[in-house]
């Protein structure tokens, strides 16, 4: 015989319904408040709770929202009455994790509720993606814990995706993440690494005391899984970004750091990973890293939204290299920054030789592959200070900062000499071998101007064009 606890304040209603029930074949208990039904439904569980939405003290929706919580009670299916089909109550009904809402009229379909959900055998809920509140003492105390745990909760989400309001770049997406954390937990370190289709977008971040850069750099690509840079394809793959304060070093790896996905809907669009310090992480810790989890996914995914499209606004899409406008936006930026950082200043122009009959001969598509080529020559070879970029068609412009005329030689001689030697591979299969006309055009002071040292360079490569082709000739 199934049991249920049938809870109402009003002694009538109890008394009309138990009837009612009884009639059914149900062992039906009658209690007058949520407070002594949320005790004997621990102590006992029932197959079923029948509970009134709105009494006095502790309503029906807190008593859900208990039982919800409490682990030997979070498969016990609760129907929630009420006077009024409102849609407020049964939107409410619904987040407190109600099994049905019915209307006191609608006994008849009260009992086919019951019918149905004593009959299937009981299942317990999916594991939650936050670990449960854990609550101590009487009813009332629990419940006040409860709500103390739901309205932290709701702040920290408030906090994390008002990030998405404030930061325009990852970057400052994080340093807000970190900022929020390091209140609210202790950790060696905080890491967040984004999955992206574009590998450009790709990113490790790790927030940790300055003392322990290396090793948390070391111990959070281990735990996400990220390549150490050793082990990296491309120079510009998932780079880190360390954000460090002066919060308390610990030597040793004490615990397994804790590792959460960040989704967007469906889609892993991220993880998280936080290193406990030595004490290890509380319960109230594993909730926290699992909160930013569950409410990190929408700020995240903007961020790299609006990454993406500021790659895509200053990228040559065939390439990957920087376009026209984004080159000399750079550099301009840069130069405003610290000009005593960028003279003397060296501009390479160049141009791939032969690069129409290419097109003519092969096809755009060989055309295309061969462009590709040499941009990934140039950034093969270009420092961390230079600026390369796609100037159109098949030219390409290198700025080299910190580089007098001297030096520019070399590196102009090295680039020309690079792409000689390099093998194109077209679709075909075939390969393909190319030169390139190099113009190279350096000013020694800080009043130089992009636009004349394009221009100068511009002549030099034709110079060179005119001069036999594969060669550097100097403004």
């Amino acid at each position: 015989m199934a049991r249920v606890l049938l809870v109402d304040d009003s002694a009538s209603a109890r008394a009309l319904l138990g009837v009612r029930l009884r009639e059914k074949g149900y062992d039906v208990v009658e209690v007058p408040t949520a407070a002594e039904a949320a005790e004997l439904a621990i102590d006992k569980q029932p197959d079923a709770v029948v509970t009134d939405l709105w009494m006095p003290g502790i309503s029906g929706l807190q008593l859900c929202r208990l039982l919800r919580a409490e682990p030997v009670t979070a498969h016990v299916p609760v129907v929630l009455l009420t006077a009024s089909d409102d849609r407020r109550s049964r939107f409410w009904a619904r987040h407190a994790g109600a099994t049905a809402y019915v209307t006191k009229t609608e006994i008849d379909r009260l009992i086919d509720v019951l019918g149905d959900l004593t009959s299937s055998p009981r299942t317990r809920p999916p594991p939650a993606t936050t670990p449960p509140v854990v609550t101590r003492g009487n009813v009332q105390e629990r419940l006040s814990q409860l709500l103390d745990a739901s309205l932290f909760e709701s702040t920290i989400a408030g906090e994390v995706r008002a990030l998405a309001q404030k930061a325009e770049e990852l970057e400052q997406l994080f340093e807000g993440l970190a900022a929020l954390a390091s209140d609210v937990a202790g950790y060696r370190w905080l890491a967040l690494t984004t999955e992206s289709v574009t590998p450009h977008a790709a990113r490790l971040l790790i927030h940790t005391h300055p003392d322990q850069r290396e090793a948390a750099e070391r111990e959070a690509r281990d735990a996400l899984d990220v390549q150490h840079p050793q082990e990296r394809r491309r120079p510009a793959e998932a780079d880190a970004v360390i954000l460090a304060d002066k919060r308390s070093v610990e030597a040793e790896w004490s615990t397994p750091p804790i590792l959460l996905p960040v989704r967007f809907g469906t889609t892993s669009i991220g993880r998280i990973a936080i290193s406990p310090s030595r004490r290890g992480a509380s319960h109230d810790d594993r909730r926290f890293i699992a909160l930013l989890s569950n409410e990190l996914g929408g700020p995240l995914r903007m961020a790299s939204l609006v990454a993406e499209a500021r790659r895509l606004a200053s990228t040559d899409t065939l390439t990957g290299l920087l376009n026209r406008r984004a080159f000399v936006e750079r550099i301009e930026k840069a130069r405003a920054a610290s000009d005593s950082g960028l003279f003397p200043m060296s501009m390479l122009l160049l141009d791939v030789d032969h690069f129409k009959k290419v097109n003519d001969t092969l096809g755009h598509d060989a055309g295309d592959a061969v462009l590709q080529g040499v941009a990934r020559v140039l950034s093969g070879i270009a420092r961390k200070s230079d600026f390369v970029a796609r100037w159109g068609g098949e030219e390409f412009v290198v700025a080299l900062a910190q580089t007098a005329e001297a030096g520019a030689r070399i590196a102009a001689e090295r680039v020309r000499r690079a792409i000689a030697e390099a093998r194109y591979l077209l679709p075909s299969g075939a390969e393909h071998r190319a030169t390139a006309s190099v113009g190279l055009a350096s000013a020694e002071g800080p009043d130089w101007q992009v636009d004349d040292l394009l221009g100068r360079a511009d002549k030099a490569m034709y110079s060179a064009k005119h001069r036999g082709r594969n060669r550097v000739e100097i403004a």
